[in-house]
């Protein structure tokens, strides 16, 4: 497959690196990432002024690499556009320095560079690491990483889905395994009083021990409630 790989943390970034090692083993690998670090970015994008593609060499790394002056979501669509003679089958962002749970995936740059890849109808993932300790290793992230792609790259295709997968700060031994669950909120006095609703989340599970699997989209409609906003104009207008 052909696969777009980016991140937030910048070109140079040790996460970066070793997403792209294990994935160009059997794929063919396009790197276009920042040419600075970009977390916290969100989904903004460049309005004004030129966007550049200058190739690089990354040591160790034989798939072809583009540094970008912007953010993670121009790397995206920089990317998908400078090969749009090429199909890219997927995008990956990551190895973020740091997880993205919860509401925090509003502001990552990591999380909005796939959410950037499914506006242009092609299927992302992102992949965050807990790098609050001494330690961490990027190898755990990418072999989680590795599995949930070779899952869904012949099953599960739909391109207007980010997955958003979370590594805990573990030995591999230690892992208890893969949730698929909710988005929750990043902070525990956000959490205070939450009993089955919270214990759903993502932020729950990775302080249980597991790797999360999260499918994210786009549209932020709050269906539950439309209905009762829809009754409530119609009655005033």
């Amino acid at each position: 497959m052909r696969l777009l790989l980016t991140n937030d943390d910048g070109i140079n970034a040790e996460g970066l690196h070793t997403l792209v090692k294990y994935f160009e083993k059997d794929n063919e690998v396009i790197i276009a990432a920042p040419n600075m670090q970009r977390s916290g970015s969100g989904h903004s994008i460049t309005t004004r002024g030129d966007l550049t593609a200058e190739e690089v060499k990354i040591p160790e790394i034989y798939s072809k690499a583009y540094r970008i002056n912007g953010t993670p979501a121009d790397c995206v669509r920089v990317g998908l556009n400078k090969f749009k003679d090429k199909k890219i089958d997927m995008v990956i962002s990551g190895i973020n320095n740091g997880y993205n749970l919860g509401i925090d995936v509003l502001y990552s740059g990591t999380v909005s560079a796939a959410i950037e890849a499914s506006i242009c109808k092609v299927p992302s993932m992102a992949v965050s690491l807990d790098t609050k300790g001494d330690n961490y290793d990027y190898n755990i992230a990418a072999k989680y990483a590795l599995k949930v792609f070779s899952i869904i790259k012949d099953k599960y295709k739909k391109n207007d889905v980010v997955l958003n997968l979370n590594v805990p700060l573990l030995p591999i031994e230690k892992i208890k395994g893969i949730k698929v669950c909710n988005m929750g909120f990043k902070y525990d006095r956000e959490c205070s009083g939450m009993t089955d609703s919270y214990r759903h989340t993502d932020v729950y599970y990775v302080k249980e021990g597991y790797v999360t699997l999260t499918p994210l989209h786009y549209d932020l409609t709050n269906y539950h409630i439309i209905e009762q906003v829809t009754s409530l104009f119609s009655e005033n207008f």
